[in-house]
């Protein structure tokens, strides 16, 4: 890559701003510094060149130099190529500052000089309308601002629909329907075979006058029988007896 001197060191200052501002370029810069250098274009600079843009470097808003510079541990030999070391003194005492300025000054003074024979009026009409901050808005009147927000997402089901961008298509057969039949029949009968169904082989007998006993019973009784009879009449007692009387 073919640049002239102007160039060169316009190429070199961005090139040692970007090792201040971006770690991933540091890191490549630190791994490979000539390889870094030769992908932007700046295998050809001089330990001098690099010597002269260091101040204009230091000078540049966005960069202010380190409280305490970080110490520097090598763990292999320090590298022979001066405008590596170089630019690695630079890196090491800098670092990148981004300032976020956003002040807003607004000067309506009149500054005149007038020569006149006479009498001078003067009218000032000043107006300012600003508009500083981020999604600021500004006018001369009153805004009226209606903000809507519609994050609704509408879905026709009757079409197909694609969200995002990958598209996936997936045909499906029975809806994942599963007819499943657990009919399970169980006999649980026991079969017998019986003679004559357990009917009972009975006899039939008769029996006269149901086995009712008839006896005669002939009693010969006798009394014998011991009477005193006492008549009361009057005065006088009679006394029978018939102790001797046999029945």
């Amino acid at each position: 890559m073919s640049v002239t001197l102007a160039t060169m060191a316009d190429a070199l200052i961005e090139f040692i701003l970007s090792l201040l501002r971006d770690p991933q370029a540091a890191a490549e810069f630190e791994e490979d510094p000539e390889g870094a250098m030769a992908a932007r274009g700046l295998n050809n600079v001089s330990y001098a060149d690099v010597c002269s843009v260091a101040p204009v470097i230091a000078d540049k808003p966005s960069v202010a130099p380190n409280p305490t510079p970080a110490p520097v541990h090598y763990d292999r030999p320090e590298h022979s190529n001066p405008v590596v070391r170089e630019i690695k003194t630079i890196t090491n005492s800098l670092q990148y500052t981004h300032i976020d300025d956003r002040d807003t000054i607004i000067d309506q003074s009149v500054n005149q000089n007038i020569w006149a024979n006479g009498d001078v009026n003067q009218t000032f009409g000043n107006e300012a309308v600003v508009a500083s901050g981020d999604k600021a808005i500004a006018a001369g009147n009153d805004v009226d601002q209606d903000t809507t927000l519609d994050h609704s997402t509408n879905i026709g089901a009757g079409n197909d629909v694609n969200i995002g961008n990958e598209e996936t298509n997936t045909d499906i057969d029975g809806s994942y329907n599963e007819n499943t039949e657990n009919t399970e029949n169980t006999d649980n009968s026991t079969d017998i075979d019986l003679t004559d169904s357990a009917n009972d082989s009975s006899t039939d007998v008769a029996v006269g006058d149901s086995f009712n006993d008839t006896t005669e019973t002939t009693v010969d009784t006798s009394v014998d029988e011991d009477t005193t009879v006492v008549f009361d009449s009057g005065n006088e007692t009679v006394i029978e007896d018939t102790s001797d009387d046999q029945f």
